[in-house]
């Protein structure tokens, strides 16, 4: 079950990861994070965002 106090926009992981709030959409949106989506505003979970981030051997590739 998700804790909404807990839940991150994307312009704060954009702020966490210092990239454009668009290239933290399209994170959310293709990187394989769990994320729910509120009418046209995406949300993750901060637990799931880190645990996601700090997989072994995970590797993020830009979007470019």
């Amino acid at each position: 079950m998700y804790n909404f106090s807990e839940m991150l926009t994307a312009t704060e992981i954009a702020k966490i990861l210092k990239i454009s709030y668009h290239g933290a959409l399209d994170f959310i949106k293709y990187s394989g994070v769990d994320y729910i989506k509120i009418g046209n505003q995406y949300r993750v979970s901060e637990e799931k965002f880190r645990a996601f981030l700090s997989q072994k051997g995970k590797k993020i590739i830009p979007l470019c």
